[in-house]
């Protein structure tokens, strides 16, 4: 049976959980909406009802209601539809740098009006867990248990909240709050939509977002590396000093795009960058054509049908043949191409480098063609040395397949051979057909005569 709290409340399910309490998913029965049901130690509840119930933001949650039921306390918030910024990494690896930009900023005014709230309200456990993205893309902050509001020296608070990788360390040293700790987890936050990294994961260590992608903008590492800094002085003073410098690189940014859009710096480029995407045109283009042809050398054999006797060999030898030709001149049309840096990311103080294929394909390319030539030299085709009209009779091995018929010839052997006269190639007369057996010394063996007769058929006419 479904539990319904404060006689209005369904309860659809846990949400999650945590060191603080545990979060719900509820409907509310009587306005026929979903709401979120967060349970937890009554001084903390009270004091983040306290808190949120003042803050009206469209980044931030609203607070529906407050109740007591079953000698438990519980907060009645609104449920936001969409996913978190972990969910996304998880999902995407990293943020594109416009939109980083501008959550970024989203962010900034958020804490821009928790900061400026009398006393000032800070959030202290900024991460992406605690960070939604609505289904329209914009953001909210949720969770503020942690959230201290009596800060410039109060004393009020008596505990420490934050999360490792994204608290400064004198957050875990002083409970008097200071509007930089936050400016500190937005830039681990800005740091990890860019690269992917996780600041909580070994190893601890935040490298420069170029290394990670050389497209990016170098302004990055003054920004993250300022709201990082190690004392509280080295960082920017407010959100709204942080907010101006994402201003700016969104400004710097359309400017970049536009100067790529313009006449001009299409035109600058004529004699290096133009010539290259020509040239890398014209490989694509090679490339395609010669794997198509390979392709069609696979493919066409089998529509038209193959012979028993042609399978593997010598249906095989083509295709192979055309498929090693490919790989040497994709080798040869992309050996010179730069080398992208080795470094995608580190975790676990391990260089994670790129592995090449084309060494292990060139390897069994090559082991095919062996077998190949192998397989052609131990099963040989005919070749006449007389004119095919003279040359009356065939030799074939156990599978049906022609073998060299020529004078002083040697064949090694375990298969039956046999030999066969088509009867299209006799002559209409009488005609004899020896078989001597000689051995490697000359001596004769055994000796037989056969005497043969052609007939062809005549039609006759029809009155």
């Amino acid at each position: 049976m479904t539990e319904v709290l404060f006689h209005k409340y369904e309860m659809l399910g846990l949400i999650g959980s945590g060191g603080t309490g545990r979060v719900y998913l509820a409907k509310d029965q009587n306005l026929e909406r979903l709401v979120v049901l967060k349970e937890s130690k009554d001084e903390l509840l009270a004091a983040e009802t306290e808190l949120l119930k003042g803050l009206r933001h469209p980044g931030l949650p609203l607070v529906y209601d407050c109740f007591d039921w079953q000698e438990r306390s519980f907060l009645v918030m609104e449920y936001i539809e969409g996913m978190s910024l972990r969910q996304y990494l998880e999902r995407h690896g990293r943020v594109p740098e416009r939109q980083a930009v501008t959550w970024g900023m989203e962010l900034c005014r958020i804490l821009e009006y928790l900061h400026g709230r009398h006393p000032a309200i800070i959030y202290r456990d900024l991460k992406p867990e605690n960070i939604m993205i609505q289904q329209d893309g914009t953001l909210k902050l949720i969770d503020f248990g942690g959230a201290l509001r009596f800060a410039c020296g109060s004393g009020r608070e008596v505990f420490c909240v934050g999360t490792a990788g994204y608290s400064p360390r004198e957050q875990w040293q002083q409970t008097k709050g200071d509007v930089t700790w936050d400016i500190y987890g937005l830039g681990a936050v800005l740091h990890e939509m860019l690269t992917g990294a996780d600041p909580a994961r070994p190893p601890y260590i935040r490298r420069s977002v170029l290394e990670y992608d050389r497209t990016l903008s170098g302004a990055w590492d003054k920004i993250i590396g300022t709201c990082t800094a190690e004392g509280p002085a080295g960082r920017y003073q407010s959100a709204e000093a942080l907010l101006q410098e994402l201003e700016g690189l969104e400004r710097s940014g359309w400017a970049r795009l536009l100067e790529a859009l313009s006449y001009h710096s299409f035109c600058r480029p004529l004699g290096a960058e133009l010539p290259a995407r020509i040239w890398q045109i014209c490989k694509r283009t090679i490339m395609l054509f010669s794997g198509g042809c390979t392709a069609l050398c696979f493919i066409l054999p089998l529509i038209q049908g193959i012979p028993e006797t042609d399978i593997p060999f010598p249906y095989l030898d083509q295709p192979l043949w055309s498929l090693m030709f490919t790989l040497i001149l994709y080798l040869l049309l992309n050996g010179s191409r730069r080398k992208r840096s080795p470094l995608c990311r580190q975790e676990k103080n391990l260089w994670l480098t790129e592995k090449k294929f084309p060494g292990l394909l060139s390897l069994l390319l090559i082991g095919s063609g062996l077998m190949s030539m192998l397989s052609r030299g131990m099963v040989p085709k005919v070749y006449a040395g007389e004119e095919p009209e003279r040359l009356w009779v065939e030799m074939r091995d156990d599978l049906g397949r022609k073998m060299l018929l020529k004078e002083d010839a040697v064949y090694v052997t375990d298969d039956t051979v046999r030999f066969e006269l088509p009867a299209g190639r006799l002559p209409d007369q009488e005609l004899s057909l020896k078989l001597v057996a000689v051995g490697e010394d000359g001596t004769g063996y055994s000796s037989r005569t056969f005497l043969i007769r052609g007939e062809k058929e005549e039609s006759g006419d029809l009155d």
